[in-house]
């Protein structure tokens, strides 16, 4: 039987991996009821036209939808519209068309502004999608 050879280097102690705190509750900050969720918001792109009055003169614009919900939809665009601009927003594909307005100043990203817009009455139809029900939650609880 052979023997083990000790090593000539000194042993040195391993690092003991830090310990993790332990999971805190995340934190739950107050949210305006204007800009609470009223409905699941599914992410689809759909091209889209907008009417709108632009300094007296009606304009058609190019859009897609980033996301949409029975209520409206966060459109992305070339050009800016400031909050509380009514607008008709035109489905590319069915030609249907739904007044709405823009709900809340865009915001600018690389690939234009995303515009949030807030139908003037619930168009769950207006999609052609049927959204999950309001209670849904992605991870199943």
């Amino acid at each position: 039987m052979a023997q083990a050879k000790q090593s000539a280097v000194p042993a040195t102690p391993i690092a003991q991996p830090a310990r993790l705190a332990a999971p805190q509750a995340p934190v739950k900050t107050p949210v305006a009821s204007q800009e609470r969720k009223r409905g699941q918001r599914v992410l689809l792109r759909i091209r889209a036209n907008i009417h709108v009055a632009l300094q007296g003169k009606v304009t058609t614009l190019d859009a897609a939808t980033l996301s949409v919900t029975p209520q409206g939809a966060v459109v992305v665009m070339k050009q800016n519209l400031p909050a509380e601009t009514h607008l008709v927003l035109e489905h590319d594909g069915t030609k249907q068309r739904v007044d709405c307005k823009v709900a809340r100043p865009s915001r600018e990203t690389a690939e234009g502004f995303h515009i949030p817009l807030e139908f003037d009455s619930p168009a769950p139809g207006f999609w052609k999608i049927n959204f999950p029900p309001s209670d849904w939650r992605p991870d199943g609880q």
